[in-house]
């Protein structure tokens, strides 16, 4: 299900895994939080196996993430791995307890997976989606209570502080070998800049066939890698224009990129050196939509990023 409904980001995310390239904080953001915690869950599913990271596998990792039962895998929420009365929010003690888990050393990859949650009765439109979650073949972090499911949400300013947030950011930064950090939010403005800046974001589309656009700057990656004639300033006000047209963020401009970028590793996997320039390439791309988040001018990300292919 993962792999048909987000066939871009899935790519994208076992190539990084497989080439060890995977950045080790991770932003989700869009509306539908249980199909992103799924997609955390699988990225902790192959970065954990035992064997090939195949859908099917059955490894006694591959069984312990798909029950929600590993011990490196942590879902930290207001109501997940508690241990303060705070009801309402992710608490400074919680986190105290992850960056203390951190010291210790461990044979699997750890995943602590950031989210709002709460138990909560369903309406039938979040009935549909908390079925497409049990799909995927993954547990909720927690069994239901009589008629209420657990059920995540995005986290926000008010249950994820920025005083709590900000105590992870050296840990964030500077992490342990193996340690992936992965926070689950509606809006990526809803979380602090500094751990926004600090992570790859990744925006997961609410329509289940999703349309990246390529036609309106395929030409100029015609000969990709070689960018040899290529004309920066053309670029940039291709991109500028494209965006003013068609009234979408600057955020999918640099999808709509990544994209044709993760297309081509799809026929290249045997392909090392070509594959190098790609994932470089995909960094860069995901330094431009860090400038974004510091507020700096769209033109300017645009000529930036422009300049960068350009040179190279």
């Amino acid at each position: 299900l993962l792999e048909k409904k987000y066939s871009y980001l899935s790519k994208f995310f076992a190539s990084a895994i497989e080439q060890k390239r995977l950045f080790h904080s991770l932003i989700f953001y869009g509306s539908n939080n249980l199909i992103q915690y799924a997609m955390a869950l699988e990225l902790a599913r192959k970065l954990n196996c035992l064997e090939d990271g195949r859908e099917n596998c059955n490894c006694q990792n591959c069984r312990w993430i798909r029950e929600n039962k590993h011990p490196a895998v942590m879902t930290v929420s207001k109501i997940d791995n508690k241990n303060d009365d705070a009801k309402t929010v992710i608490s400074a003690k919680q986190i105290e307890t992850v960056l203390d888990t951190l010291y210790n050393s461990s044979d699997y990859h750890r995943v602590f997976i950031f989210c709002d949650a709460e138990f909560k009765k369903l309406s039938d439109e979040e009935k549909l989606v908390y079925d497409e979650f049990l799909e995927t073949g993954f547990s909720p972090a927690q069994e239901n209570i009589e008629d209420k499911y657990w059920f995540p949400s995005g986290l926000n300013h008010d249950c994820y502080s920025d005083v709590v947030a900000d105590a992870m950011l050296k840990s964030i930064e500077e992490p342990p070998e193996n340690v992936t950090f992965i926070f689950l939010t509606n809006n990526k403005d809803d979380l602090i800049s500094t751990v926004v800046s600090r992570s790859q974001v990744f925006g997961f589309p609410d329509t289940k066939d999703v349309t990246y656009r390529v036609d309106f700057f395929e030409r100029y990656f015609s000969n990709y890698p070689d960018f040899t004639n290529f004309d920066a300033f053309d670029f940039a006000q291709c991109l500028y224009d494209f965006q003013a047209n068609n009234d979408c963020e600057s955020y999918y401009v640099i999808d709509c990129i990544q994209y044709y970028l993760t297309q081509l590793m799809k026929s290249n996997y045997d392909n090392h050196i070509l594959m190098n320039i790609i994932f470089k390439d995909i960094e860069k791309l995901e330094e431009a939509k860090k400038m974004l988040n510091s507020y700096i001018k769209e033109q300017t990300v645009y000529e930036n990023l422009a300049f960068y292919f350009a040179k190279r």
